[in-house]
């Protein structure tokens, strides 16, 4: 081993000894100063408003980072990828757009509108080559829930005037405007996030709330496409108990299923799940691209009901016309969009979340680094620009993303592929499955929601790993299924808040010694504690948590009951004056009222038998607090450690902080604390206290 005579460092064998002086917090900060850059601020706005061709080549570049990909595009290193990958992606956008549009209430031909716009808005703004914007399930759910909530109003105002009710014709143009607003609202709101690079937002949003919300409302959707299954036609109902009060009319109707409809259901279920199961999963490491079921089973089935006449003798239920082309943009009307801002805010946090997880989730995979705000700008354009053209709020979907993930695709520039097959679809083939039965695409929907619903299967290991996660997820799911989706998000995000916080709270702190043959800090169940050196005088606890409202009065009675309480300290001591003194009244004489008043308001009934060994208690000269857990302290934190302070003077017990962050240091020093509490008794370490302290009582 190697041996360095400096005085900085010795190893020997298996050994080592470091060397350095004794630093307070203050001395280290003025031997180690942080350096900042000063620089010129007119020199600064100069360079901001300079312009020259570099500067618009890296603006345009990352405002549209098309721009880039282009200049740098390898026909044949990306040509060949880029093709397979958007031409396979395409197959599972066409029945998806078609179906995830019915399943907002809306018709089959504003899913292809929305997918068309966001694939082509994307592959300009976006910078992940694995994002597949365009309609999502969650979306299509949450605009479904808007969308029948204004077309009841529009109906129920002609009930209150009455006057005759409003076409399908007329109601449909109200649920299209309706999405249309939601879409530019949540394009605006991402928009704006990525601007102020306020991404962060979706920090709030943990593991299990995603996964319990994302669960639930897999069986909202999956629930919603079963009356199509049966064939049987339900109430729309919104609000608390939806789901519930569906299945009641739905069970009430029962009588009226259609036998055709839910034996296509079925044998379209058992297709694609033995198709997704058993050959594309399965043999997925020696196919090239997998089997596209979906568009298969889409095309089959309206072959075989167009044929076989289905719609007029078995009575099932169609798409029905489909019409060919666009339709002139138009910009949305904002006249009730008071109505649902607080649900196109929900949406766009939720677009956020579930295409930023899987972009950067791919990103990591692949080694293809992603910007985090250009993807919240991409997000927002696809929304407003697809508002225009009779979309609904759109996001990326998992299957489609990891389908481009798996086969590799290079650049953005893949979408171009899917951009055509959806233009022809738009501009040729889609009014050819005007017979494509409804219960063909329920069966579809209900089938891709498999993963989500697996989900539940994670909930075991959720529990063995952290209870506080299990409980975020059940209460985040059963409230969205039981009651609504709106409110499984606000019990959701509330019971995480909620969650950590109490976590903050029941967290302990724990004393910590020196090990006897070494300098090794031990905490409380590190080590016996007949390996713990013992330092005369000398008592070191470590806080938990950070220093709160929430946590200062429990981290403050931890303190009190594991270290040193000054209440029994004081009760001691009377106890011991009145044994000296022999006399009756000793006791109210020698009262310390202050204290008793004082731990009797503050900490309840004193047990001077409980924690403390009340002999040693006078040997307790110092105590050290480790603050390295503490990266946030507020007024509540300041008021409960200067009243530690003061507690312990009471009884002549100095108090020493170790390892405090510099941004706790300077919220202390600008809270005054230091005005009463030395500066030199702020350590960067627990050596430097006892080394001090090794030599003299106070520093």
């Amino acid at each position: 081993m190697s041996h360095r005579e400096d005085g900085i460092m010795h190893t020997n064998d298996d050994r080592i000894t470091l060397t350095r002086r004794i630093y307070t917090k203050e001395a280290f900060d003025a031997r180690y100063p942080v350096e900042y850059e000063e620089t010129n601020k007119t020199e600064c706005l100069k360079r901001a408003f300079q312009c020259n061709r570099r500067k618009i080549g890296k603006i345009c570049s990352s405002y549209f980072p098309i721009v880039k990909t282009i200049s740098k595009y390898k026909p044949r290193k990306f040509a060949m990828g880029d093709v397979l990958a958007g031409l396979t992606v395409s197959f599972m956008h066409l029945p998806q757009a078609m179906g995830f549009g019915i399943l907002a209430s809306l018709k089959p031909v504003y899913g292809l509108y929305g997918t068309f716009f966001s694939v082509i808005t994307y592959i300009i703004f976006g910078t992940s080559p694995y994002i597949s914007f365009g309609t999502n399930a969650v979306m299509a759910l949450l605009t479904q829930t808007v969308v029948d909530r204004e077309a009841d109003s529009f109906v129920q105002s002609f009930t209150d005037k009455n006057i005759t009710g409003p076409t399908e014709d007329e109601i449909m143009a109200v649920k299209i405007n309706a999405a249309m607003a939601c879409c530019l609202l949540v394009g605006i709101i991402l928009t704006a996030m990525g601007v102020f690079k306020l991404g962060v937002v979706t920090t709030y949003l943990s593991v299990s709330f995603i996964g319990g919300f994302t669960t639930a409302a897999a069986v909202h959707i999956a629930s919603s496409q079963v009356p199509k299954a049966f064939g049987i036609q339900v109430k729309s109902f919104s609000g608390a108990g939806k789901l519930i009060r569906m299945y009641v009319d739905l069970f009430s109707k029962i009588k009226q299923v259609n036998d055709a409809e839910i034996i296509i259901a079925i044998v379209c279920i058992l297709i694609l799940i033995v198709v997704k199961t058993c050959v594309n999963e399965r043999f997925k490491d020696k196919m090239k691209i997998p089997i596209p079921i979906d568009l298969i089973v889409v095309i089959l089935g309206t072959i075989i009901s167009h044929f076989g006449h289905f719609d007029s003798t078995f009575g099932v239920k169609c798409v029905g016309p489909i019409p060919s082309g666009f339709q002139s943009p138009v910009v949305p009307s904002m006249s009730n969009a008071g109505n649902f801002a607080s649900n196109a805010f929900v949406m766009a946090i939720l677009s956020l979340a579930m295409s930023i997880s899987l972009a950067k989730l791919c990103a990591e995979k692949h080694g293809k680094p992603i910007d985090n705000n250009q993807e919240l700008i991409a997000y927002g354009a696809c929304n407003i620009v697809s508002s225009f053209f009779f979309s609904f709020p759109s996001a990326t979907a998992p299957p489609r993303t990891m389908i481009l993930s798996s086969l590799g695709a290079k650049t953005t520039l893949n979408g171009c592929i899917t951009a055509v097959f959806i233009l022809l679809v738009i501009l040729v083939i889609g009014p050819l499955f005007v017979s494509l039965p409804m219960s063909v695409l329920a069966a579809m929907i209900i089938v891709s929601m498999k993963e989500l619903l697996f989900q539940y299967k994670n909930l075991p290991n959720i529990w063995r790993v952290n209870k506080y996660d299990f409980f975020i997820w059940v209460i985040t799911n059963l409230i969205s299924i039981f009651v609504d989706l709106d409110y499984g998000i606000i019990a959701g995000v509330g019971v995480s808040i909620f969650l950590t916080v109490l976590h903050d709270q029941v967290s302990s702190g724990h004393v910590i010694d020196i090990s006897k043959n070494e300098d090794i800090v031990l905490g409380d169940c590190e080590s016996s504690r007949n390996k713990r050196r013992e330092i005369q005088g000398i008592k070191s606890f470590r806080l938990p948590t950070s220093l709160y409202f929430a946590t200062a009065d429990s981290i403050k009675s931890q303190i009190f009951k594991k270290v040193l309480d000054p209440r029994a300290y004081k009760k001691s001591l009377r106890v011991r004056m009145k044994s000296i003194t022999n006399s009756e009244n000793a006791e109210e004489d020698l009262d310390i009222s202050s204290g008793d008043s004082l731990g009797n308001a503050q900490y309840g009934k004193v047990d001077i038998n409980s924690d403390q060994d009340t002999d040693n208690m006078t040997d307790v000269k110092s105590v050290i607090l480790d603050c390295v857990h503490v990266t946030y302290i507020d007024m509540a934190g300041i008021a409960a450690l200067r009243h530690v302070v003061k507690e312990y003077k009471d009884i002549s017990v100095n108090i020493y902080l170790i390892r405090v962050e510099n941004k706790v240091y300077d919220t202390l020093e600008a809270a005054g604390f230091f005005k009463d509490f030395s500066k030199t008794r702020v350590f960067i370490d627990i050596f430097d206290v006892i080394a001090i302290l090794s030599g003299q009582s106070e520093c």
